[in-house]
């Protein structure tokens, strides 16, 4: 009988201990920044709808953390998520990435419309104040002669880039142009008619996962899954549902 009881102990609490662990096991924390149309703070937008066409069929669910990128970043890094949205390739290290990009980022400069400085290509950055978004690296991906002669400066957040874009204390702002139109038509204060905006990049975006065994599983479940949904033709419908946003088909896909 005392055995008896032991065993019914023993079941209930190795139940017990399993029940949250799977429970951890099987939610996602996605930490990113709030991207209109793309990742809204509600938990809607294009990227959520295909993480979630990824990942529910597989009996995950999807927690969203808003956060800057930045701030995204150091939450990957210390694993106090499982998975950053919207990372250039090789630009973060010791993390996990897949081998599939789910987006574009078309990267724009924008300066005053009364610069000094005609456009001329790429070439009319050298040697002129550049300024971004802290966190971001765009430097890795213009050309090394550019970078060396061209001064950068980090900015905290878009309002403060604006700022010193009009007190002429940078000369351009380099930024996606989903986030820059976002930006300009909710700002009465910025008239988008006094700026210019020319196409300098396209670059892919990532999920970047922790680099342990489930940032492993999440990347290679992404994988198989979004080439099916790919195939499928799953995500051109769910970018088509979102066509009257900034979000671009990739040409790639």
């Amino acid at each position: 009988m005392k055995s008896e009881i032991v065993s019914i102990i023993l079941a209930i609490l190795l139940c017990t201990s399993i029940a949250p662990a799977h429970a951890e096991n099987t939610t996602i924390v996605f930490s990113t920044e709030a991207w209109k149309d793309a990742t809204n703070k509600d938990g809607t937008g294009l990227y959520w709808d295909i993480f979630r066409a990824v990942y529910e069929p597989e009996g995950y669910k999807i927690e969203p953390k808003i956060r800057s990128y930045e701030g995204s970043i150091n939450l990957l890094k210390h694993k106090q998520v499982d998975v950053m949205v919207g990372a250039y390739i090789n630009e973060i290290e010791s993390v996990v990435y897949p081998l599939n990009h789910f987006a574009v980022d078309i990267v724009q400069v924008i300066y005053k419309k009364d610069s000094k400085h005609p456009w001329n290509g790429i070439e009319t950055i050298n040697k002129k104040i550049v300024g971004w978004i802290k966190g971001y690296s765009f430097d890795e991906y213009l050309p090394e002669d550019i970078i060396k002669k061209s001064p950068i400066k980090r900015i905290q957040n878009r309002a403060a880039a604006f700022r010193l874009l009009n007190e002429n204390r940078i000369d351009y702002f380099m930024d996606a142009m989903g986030d820059l139109s976002d930006f300009l038509n909710a700002r009465i204060s910025h008239n988008s008619e006094d700026y210019i905006r020319q196409t300098i990049l396209e670059l892919k975006l990532y999920l970047v996962f922790t680099d342990d065994d489930k940032g492993s599983k999440l990347a290679n479940i992404f994988d198989k899954r979004f080439s099916l949904l790919l195939t499928k033709g799953v995500i051109r419908k769910l970018y088509d549902k979102y066509k009257a946003s900034n979000m671009t088909y990739p040409s790639d896909f």
